[in-house]
């Protein structure tokens, strides 16, 4: 399968099967005793923002952060809250926000970019109780299906989890030390359609990492950094990636929304990913797998019809 930007929920299973096999193996290091099953242990099988964290946290010889009980107990009794949320018409994903030691890392990486940005503000994560969610993710859901099923159809192999915040100026974050995890603003659920884009701007950092996991896109620059649209600080290569991937993805998504389109919000996205494809093609250090990716995308400059 070439890849390419667009969602493609089979590519997507693939990446997850192989993301599954090196946490299985990544796990078992760390926990020692019976080798831990998947379909047994887990329900279905290795990827989760909870055995994420637990591994690439490991890598240097730590500890894990949960005991091998709790560890199985937090993953099943998550994705059992994904299933009822599907069954309730909501998306597949669990809204109760993970624990404080699992979320650790990514907190911490949140803290530092947004500390770089002059942004000192504390994140506060909500529990679902504490929000008034059902009717606006219910819209977002039904807006990405009508619109973008083949997006609904990739977050099912992608996303698992949906965490609501309140900090300063952040918009919304995911991680790889807790993949399969977007966290977005609570002020989001005041307007569907920008939560629908929102969804669809982190699932789609989610892919991303999926992708970059399993198919390496970058050379090593040596830790250069970029400039880029979409932020003030240079980035580095893997940063300035994900703005183009993400921003391909929006660009698509506001035209697929047509009159219900946000008209600034598209015609800012187009001239981000103008921008973004040019730096990324002239100067980014990209392996052939990358430069299929990257020429996937044909940016059209002219701007989205409301």
């Amino acid at each position: 399968m070439e890849l390419h930007w667009q969602p493609d929920s089979a590519r997507a299973r693939l990446e997850r099967a192989a993301l599954s096999r090196f946490l299985g193996m990544r796990l078992q290091e760390m926990y020692g005793g019976e080798p831990l099953e998947a379909e047994q242990d887990l329900d279905e099988d290795f990827v989760h923002p909870v055995t994420c964290s637990i591994a690439y946290a490991g890598k240097g010889g730590a500890t894990p952060a949960l005991s091998r009980r709790a560890m199985v107990r937090a993953v099943t009794e998550s994705r059992g809250r994904a299933r009822k949320g599907a069954a309730d018409g909501l998306f597949a994903v669990d809204l109760v926000p993970l624990d404080p030691v699992v979320m650790a890392a990514t907190v911490g990486r949140h803290d530092d970019d947004a500390r770089q940005a002059g942004d000192t503000a504390e994140i506060t994560f909500h529990r679902p109780e504490e929000l008034d969610h059902h009717e606006p993710l219910r819209e977002a859901h039904r807006l990405i299906g009508d619109h973008w099923p083949d997006m609904l159809e990739e977050m099912s192999a992608t996303v698992s989890c949906l965490t609501f915040f309140t900090a300063g100026q952040a918009i919304g974050f995911a991680d790889i030390y807790t993949h399969g995890l977007i966290a977005l603003q609570a002020a989001d659920l005041s307007l569907p359609v920008k939560l629908a884009e929102e969804i669809v701007h982190e699932s789609s950092h989610v892919r991303l990492n999926g992708v970059l996991a399993s198919t390496p896109c970058l050379h090593d620059d040596g830790g250069r950094t970029y400039s880029t649209p979409l932020r003030e600080d240079p980035r580095p290569a893997a940063g300035l990636l994900h703005q183009l991937f993400v921003l391909a993805r929006l660009c698509e998504w506001h035209a697929r929304l047509g009159e219900h389109a946000i008209p600034e919000r598209a015609e800012l996205a187009r001239e981000h990913l103008v921008a973004a494809y040019a730096t990324v093609r002239d100067e980014l250090p990209l392996t052939e797998a990358g430069r299929v990716l990257v020429e996937s995308i044909q940016p059209d400059p002219a701007p989205v019809s409301a």
